[in-house]
């Protein structure tokens, strides 16, 4: 079976293609150069969220502290409807007479964030054909981002390393091997420009007293931190009189980061809310947890991160 000959390419209008090892008509053409998309208004495909809360006393969690950035990127990997007739045109006029063009096989594709010394945004095992990235930052490269960006300063840019599957020949027998392709989007965040871009939130700030309002945060699957989880659903009960009054949000793959819960009755701030985390897997299993209390009620994190301790990860998860 015919594979790329990585060693035998050749570039037509700037796009790189290679010659199959056995079929010399049959040329693979390697994946389109990536660009930042444009919104429905024309405007560059870029965001950045900043959200910040601060525990005060009437929310019994005074002196906590909590800052998450998210940055969303829209990236386009398409070509011109022309290049493929140009090509067979091209390689016809190089004495190929009749040019069949394939898609060159991708292995692996490795998608980082160069900014505040790189992040890994994820590895797929296969081509990447663009879409949106949505990329959660710590209160660290949060906090920089938004300040250089204000100050004006371009520090961002996405990084695509694919590995090319093809053959190399070697003492005169056809190998298995690999070559690398990488591009990189540079990417200019104007904040002046596109104020609208931007938004910076401070949560539980605008919170009526006797009233309850939840912000309820979920980056697992923007982070993809367990691959084998469908849906993350939380359930929230605030004592009311009688029983108390239980709310959820559902979280999965695709969805918002972050949902509101907003309570229709009021409650005592002081008294402390319990909060049940379930997970739903791929395979249809369902691990529910047990019931855990918090006090302060403006802002709710579940994400199970990474760089926790096994204890501490158990707590905020179970």
């Amino acid at each position: 079976m015919g594979a790329p000959d990585l060693d035998y390419f050749t570039d037509i209008r700037d796009v790189r293609i290679y010659r199959d090892h056995q079929n010399h008509s049959r040329w693979y053409i390697t994946p389109a150069m990536p660009v930042l998309g444009k919104q429905k208004d024309g405007t560059p495909d870029y965001s950045l969220a900043l959200y910040r809360y601060l525990g005060r006393k009437g929310t019994s969690d005074s002196g906590d502290f909590w800052v998450r950035g998210v940055l969303t990127l829209g990236i386009e990997r398409s070509r011109k409807p022309q290049i493929l007739p140009e090509m067979r045109k091209e390689l016809r006029s190089r004495g190929v007479s009749s040019p069949e063009i394939r898609s060159m096989p991708i292995s692996k594709t490795r998608i980082s964030l160069m900014f505040a010394g790189g992040q890994n945004f994820g590895t797929y095992n296969t081509r990447w054909t663009g879409g949106a990235l949505v990329l959660p930052l710590d209160a660290r490269d949060a906090e920089i981002l938004w300040d250089a960006v204000a100050a004006g300063q371009t520090q961002v840019s996405v990084s695509i390393d694919e590995t090319l599957a093809g053959v190399r020949k070697k003492q005169d027998q056809w190998e298995p091997d690999a070559a690398a392709q990488t591009r990189v989007v540079a990417v200019e965040m104007d904040m002046s420009a596109h104020p609208d871009h931007f938004q910076r939130t401070d949560l539980g700030t605008r919170m009526k007293k006797g009233y309850t309002g939840l912000d309820v945060f979920c980056f697992d699957f923007v982070e993809n931190l367990e691959e084998n989880l469908y849906a993350k659903i939380v359930e929230v009960a605030i004592p009311t009189a009688g029983r108390d009054l239980v709310e959820s949000v559902t979280f999965r793959a695709g969805s918002d980061y972050r949902r509101r819960i907003a309570f229709k009755l009021a409650k005592d701030l002081d008294q402390p809310y319990r909060y049940r985390i379930s997970r739903i897997y791929k395979d249809g299993s369902k691990k529910t947890g047990q019931w855990r209390q918090k006090t302060g009620e403006a802002l709710l994190d579940i994400t199970a991160y990474q760089n926790r301790t096994e204890e501490s990860q158990k707590t905020e998860e179970q």
